[in-house]
């Protein structure tokens, strides 16, 4: 439970920062950006990146 736990804070904070730095990203550029299409990659993406440092981080037995 608790790994399932950790995964969804890292998804709510992945998801809201990768909104305000896709609405940055845009702003400076001049482009037009689908909010939700940011989120849900930057989510994806922290996802992968968190677990898999922690499954690369564990002692070898």
């Amino acid at each position: 439970m608790r790994f399932f736990v950790q995964n969804l804070v890292v998804i709510f904070w992945a998801f809201l920062l990768g909104e305000v730095l896709g609405y940055i990203g845009g702003q400076l550029e001049v482009l037009s950006v689908n909010p939700l299409e940011m989120g849900i990659v930057a989510a994806i993406t922290a996802v992968i990146g968190v677990n898999a440092i922690n499954a690369l981080s564990k002692p070898v037995k």
